[in-house]
């Protein structure tokens, strides 16, 4: 649908690069640096079928991020980035039909966003499982994850 998947364009990337450089241009002016974390998703690592649009703003998310820590250091402005990438979450949003492997409750996955923000690092996934998970995403050819057969909520 053209219209759900222009929306999720939206979403996550117009509001996603107001919210992000404001913070960017505020820390900047403060001048004592700072730290802005994003919650990005493991599907920006791989477009996944049965959501382009939201696999594409994630990556998207991920580069522009990539970007500004660039800027940052060439700058030497101090402020630093950590990408946390959890993988699906069992928020509203994936209620209803539908099978999503390895739902993770939203209290685990905000410990661990907690655990990552005291001890923060440039990326984190969240969950080993999803962590293995994308390694291995990562191996496999393009020809054939183009194959790969996806199921969708019709």
């Amino acid at each position: 649908d053209a219209k759900t998947e222009l929306d999720t364009a939206r979403t996550n990337t117009e509001g996603f690069i107001r919210m992000v450089t404001a913070a960017f241009d505020h820390l900047k002016r403060q001048g004592t640096g700072g730290h802005i974390a994003v919650i990005s998703s493991i599907a920006g690592t791989k477009g996944l079928g049965a959501a382009p649009a939201y696999s594409a703003t994630k990556r998207f998310q991920n580069t522009y991020i990539d970007a500004l820590d660039q800027l940052s250091r060439a700058q030497r402005l101090g402020i630093t980035f950590t990408d946390i990438r959890p993988g699906f979450v069992a928020t509203p949003l994936l209620d209803g039909e539908g099978h999503y492997p390895m739902l993770m409750p939203v209290e685990k996955v905000a410990a661990r966003i907690m655990r990552i923000l005291r001890k923060p690092r440039r990326r984190a996934v969240i969950d080993r499982r999803y962590a293995a998970m994308v390694f291995f995403w990562r191996l496999i050819p393009q020809w054939l994850w183009e194959r790969l057969k996806v199921r969708v909520k019709e």
